[in-house]
């Protein structure tokens, strides 16, 4: 039975401190004005709040090694979310989204400049606390690492802007997109909690294949919000994916009902409202959200075996929990 529980509860973690850790970030940066538009848009950022899913993953990742390096793990999950926050303030921009959980997006709240700053600080800070010395020789999450990261995540954006309205993008590429957008840094967050607690080499690397199962699944039930939740819920109308283009995995499927194909191929950038509003009332209808349902899963199940080689291990409920909560997000809502 799922807890009702939020999931940091559920782990014995604090989100709290963890909201505090990411400020601490901010006002250790001697070099940053603390009365600045720079400084106050971080701090509004993080007091914005969010799930922490990517810290949460880092700190449980971390359990998998030495408990006397946790306050490295910290400094991992503390990076990480940093460059995740900065990549939803680039993708806002880019989406010209006005809403972000809800509440105004940074950049309409100051203007485009400042947030693009804002992110772009956020990755540099990044770097610059995986180059301090006393991690580097603590065989610490390298700087490397998070650029080879970063990069990733930048071709991932960058496959899904030449993607937009490919009504012949296949499942492959739609899946190598989302490796790249959003599971590959929930399995990175995984594999270097465990690498900054000084894990072996080949726990870290079965944690961020757990990690980047559950992230598939994650982006999955992402694309399912798109149609299945109010625009309240989400910031953003229902069906706002396909009216900038993007090709999600309920379009996809939609796809292979030759009707269906029909209505969508015929749909662009400069189509009507009411084209749109058509397209997502019929993939609404259809059986592409409990196809793209019953993949998600799939995927979470891929998690657990994943999680079955720590079976033996002390924290192995943790990994347990975490899978529960991804399998409740790809389940319908009753």
């Amino acid at each position: 039975m799922l807890s009702k529980q939020p999931l940091y509860e559920q782990l014995h973690l604090s989100l709290e401190e963890i909201n505090e850790m990411l400020l601490n970030i901010i006002r250790s940066d001697q070099e940053l004005d603390h009365t600045s538009e720079l400084y106050y848009s971080i701090e509004r950022m993080i007091a914005a709040g969010g799930k922490r899913l990517r810290p949460i993953m880092t700190l449980i990742g971390g359990r998998f090694g030495n408990p006397e390096r946790i306050h490295l793990v910290w400094k991992a999950a503390g990076l990480l979310e940093y460059m995740h926050m900065a990549s939803l303030v680039h993708d806002d921009v880019i989406d010209e989204s006005e809403l972000r959980r809800g509440e105004q997006a940074l950049h309409a709240v100051t203007d485009i400049e400042t947030a693009v700053h804002a992110g772009n600080y956020m990755i540099a800070r990044a770097l610059e606390w995986c180059s301090d010395e006393e991690l580097l020789e603590e065989d610490f999450f390298t700087g490397a690492e998070l650029a080879a990261l970063i990069t990733e995540l930048c071709v991932g954006e960058y496959n899904q802007l030449q993607h937009r309205f490919d009504f012949d993008m296949t499942f492959e590429q739609y899946l190598e997109k989302t490796k790249r957008k959003t599971a590959l840094l929930m399995g990175a967050c995984m594999s270097a909690g465990a690498k900054a607690a000084g894990a072996a080499e080949e726990v870290a690397q079965k944690l961020y294949e757990f990690g980047e199962s559950l992230g598939i699944a994650f982006q999955i039930y992402d694309d399912l919000l798109d149609f299945t939740s109010k625009s309240e819920e989400i910031g953003k109308p229902a069906g706002a994916d396909l009216r900038s283009g993007q090709l999600t995995l309920p379009v996809l499927y939609a796809l292979d009902d030759e009707k269906q194909a029909v209505v969508l191929r015929e749909l662009h950038e400069a189509s009507q409202e009411e084209d749109f509003a058509i397209a997502v009332q019929m993939i609404e209808q259809s059986d592409a959200l409990e196809r793209s349902r019953q993949t998600a899963q799939q995927y979470v199940e891929q998690a657990e075996h994943c999680a079955s080689y720590f079976a033996d291990h002390p924290h192995y409920c943790d990994l347990q929990v975490l899978v529960q909560y991804f399998a409740h997000a790809a389940k319908p809502k009753q």
